[in-house]
């Protein structure tokens, strides 16, 4: 089996009774069958909101539809992918090309913080108010 059989964000005492329970009932089934738990504790950062994502695109479409570079308008995909590549990095293809990091690698903070670089973006470099 891969991937976590089950997550446990511990806000609460019963959140942790849940952890304590659910380890109780299975490490040693799963040991004995070779298959034993592993256990990591790191801090739980949200993932980007369902909002959050809807405003990004509201904030490409925007672009898309009011940019213009050299004569030409770009689709919101391709500013999703320029702003990707030029706001959070890019990783290399193995056909030697690249693509940008995706955005669900980020948090809330860090995905809030992204928005506020493509407004910024948009404002000073290609002379845009967005409406989203």
């Amino acid at each position: 089996m891969s991937g976590p059989l089950r997550l446990f964000i511990l806000r609460q005492e019963g959140h942790l009774r849940n952890l304590q329970g659910f380890l109780g009932a299975n490490w040693k089934a799963m040991a004995d069958q070779g298959r034993p738990l592993s256990v990591m504790v790191t801090e739980h950062k949200a993932k980007r909101s369902s909002e959050q994502n809807r405003r990004l695109w509201a904030l490409l479409n925007d672009i898309a539809a009011n940019a213009w570079i050299e004569g030409k308008q770009f689709s919101a995909d391709a500013w999703h992918e320029h702003f990707k590549r030029t706001l959070i990095g890019s990783e290399e293809l193995p056909s030697g090309g690249s693509v940008g990091i995706s955005t669900t690698t980020l948090d809330v903070g860090e995905f809030s913080s992204y928005m506020d670089k493509i407004e910024a973006y948009a404002a000073t470099e290609l002379g845009l108010e967005l409406a989203a």
